[in-house]
């Protein structure tokens, strides 16, 4: 009864905005059957099954709650022989604020602020947990030579401890990291909510909105029609699981969709694409402007139109030689890969249909959506610069599928089926070798040490020198403390001058390196090496740096 009357009223709306007669009016009873989703939003099609007299129909999809594109707007019907004249967005305005609704979204909103405050108390706890941990890894490190001199602990001590530590900070690291993911998805909950909120008590006034599809048949038959537009308040990102397995010598990469959307409407069990083109972005290359070189003048503030750029490139810190690893027809190859989605690529886009239905509410948020998998045939490598940092990070040349493309995303990383850290993954194209980075491995310690500095600034006895002399000497040491052999790449940064004045002299290297001025980049050298069980690599290295007295050289000051 109620639905009948509420066709009666949208029909009587309908009539009254037209100009247009029709001799019939159907209030579509329509559902949403398929969504594209776009990182920044969505194309929505709605589909509905009329049966149609021969004589000019309208047809009516009622309800529509989102904020539409018109543009966008198109409509097909599926019977042969039904000519579509038109399709129209209406609009009517609402004087009537539905209050019960506005309460019920201020007890929502209230109800996810709580949950926030307790979220922020647990963090506060595990920070206080890290702190108090931290301040026990530097008590025990200072302790224990102490506790030499009077006594030899037990080995069972000192692994019993540093084994707690490791499991305790780790097991705090990553019950932070599950919290900071939590308050990011509650974050845009409440956001969805205060936007509902806004619009619903806000002073605009309130919408439906109408979709009107004309048609004309010159039989009676019954057909499917399908409305299709674009809203916003939609996104969706890529994201990775890669799952290492050191005794198989393979990782397995998980790629997921992370889509939200707050368009006022949930979808349940609809057809689902992701695609990775932008359709609210200008399709229009810029404005090339002349390259104009004039005087410098500080004082003249010239506005100039240029196109802003889009991100900066940073090239990769460990970059393997092609055939270094693997043979790209050989071990490079993904095998035995299972296809979670569909992938094609159609213009400048690529397009991955999800095999089975998905549910996404319009609260903001995020629904994880596997969308492909693949086992990746890997030859690990750790890759170390302790001058920068002391540690050794594990990585693997490997290649992508030849049908697979791979988005930009967040990696999350996992070693022997514990997760150890979060790297990150540019943009792969099919069948492209790139480097998987499996974060930092506490098993192989790393050290750099200077163990000489001499600095000579006299010619005989007292009287000065012009020229200063400095013979700096510094150690490099690797250690495998993991129960298998590994492969070490150690890169150093040699000192190079870009003064004449400036004299660098290499002294002795107690192990030649394999690469000198590695990649085209000056003074960068790598040593490659394999790494037994409990075995230690250390090379030691020495240089005289000459200049001028008076000079300051950077760098020289702070010993590195």
């Amino acid at each position: 009864m109620k639905h009948a009357k509420r066709a009666v009223l949208v029909v009587a709306f309908m009539l009254s905005v037209s100009a247009v007669s029709f001799a019939a009016d159907i209030v579509a009873d329509s559902r949403i059957a398929r969504i594209t989703a776009y990182p920044d939003s969505a194309m929505i099609s709605r589909q509905a099954a009329v049966k149609l007299s021969p004589q000019d129909t309208r047809v009516i999809f009622a309800d529509i709650i989102p904020e539409i594109d018109e543009a966008s707007l198109k409509a097909s019907v599926a019977a042969a022989g039904v000519k579509l004249l038109g399709v129209t967005l209406r609009r009517q305005y609402l004087e009537e604020v539905p209050s019960d609704r506005i309460q019920k979204l201020k007890d929502q909103l209230q109800q996810l602020e709580d949950d926030g405050r307790r979220l922020q108390d647990t963090k506060n706890v595990l920070r206080e947990e890290k702190m108090f941990l931290d301040a026990l890894r530097v008590f025990s490190q200072a302790q224990l030579p102490k506790d030499l001199v009077t006594k030899v602990p037990a080995p069972a001590e000192i692994d019993g401890l540093y084994k707690f530590l490791d499991v305790r900070l780790r097991e705090n690291y990553s019950a932070v990291m599950d919290i900071e993911l939590k308050e990011r998805e509650l974050h845009n909950q409440i956001e969805a909510v205060r936007r509902q909120l806004a619009e619903i008590a806000g002073p605009v006034k309130k919408q439906k909105r109408f979709i009107e599809v004309e048609l004309q048949s010159g039989q009676s038959v019954s057909t499917e029609i399908t409305v299709s537009y674009l809203v916003r308040g939609v996104s969706w990102e890529a994201s990775y699981d890669a799952r290492a397995d050191f005794e198989k010598q393979e990782v397995e990469l998980v790629l997921y969709g992370l889509i939200r959307q707050n368009t006022g409407e949930d979808w349940t069990n609809v057809e689902m694409n992701l695609s990775t083109a932008r359709p609210t972005v200008g399709g229009n290359m810029p404005y090339v402007e002349p390259w104009i070189l004039r005087p410098f003048q500080p004082q003249v503030y010239r506005e100039r139109k240029m196109s802003k750029l889009a991100g900066a490139v940073q090239s990769m810190a460990f970059k393997e030689e092609n055939d270094a690893v693997m043979d790209r027809e050989g071990l490079g190859m993904p095998t035995e890969a299972p296809v979670y989605a569909t992938a094609q690529e159609k213009g400048v886009a690529v397009i991955y249909s999800i095999p089975r239905a998905i549910s996404v509410k319009a609260d903001g948020a995020e629904v994880k959506i596997p969308v492909s998998a693949q086992m990746l045939k890997a030859v690990f490598t750790y890759s170390t610069y302790p001058r920068a940092v002391p540690l050794a990070f594990l990585g693997s040349r490997v290649t992508n599928a030849r049908d697979l493309q791979l988005l930009p995303g967040r990696v999350n990383i996992f070693l022997d089926g514990d997760f150890v850290g979060a790297s990150s993954l540019g943009g792969i194209g099919p069948g492209e070798e790139f480097d998987l980075y499996l974060g930092s491995d506490e098993n192989v310690k790393v050290k750099r040490d200077q163990v000489e500095k001499k600095v000579d600034q006299t010619l005989i006895g007292t009287i000065a020198s012009p020229n200063r002399q400095t013979v700096l000497k510094y150690k490099l040491g690797v250690e495998n403390y993991k129960s298998r052999k590994i492969k070490v790449k150690l890169f150093e940064a040699m000192p190079v001058p870009e003064d004449d004045r400036i004299k660098v002299k290499m002294n002795q290297v107690s192990l030649e390196p394999k690469v000198k001025d590695w990649e085209n980049r000056k003074g960068v050298w790598l040593w490659e090496f394999d790494l037994e069980p409990k075995a230690k690599q250390e090379i030691f290295y020495s240089f005289t740096v000459d200049h001028p007295r008076e000079m300051q050289v950077e760098g020289m000051s702070y010993g590195n």
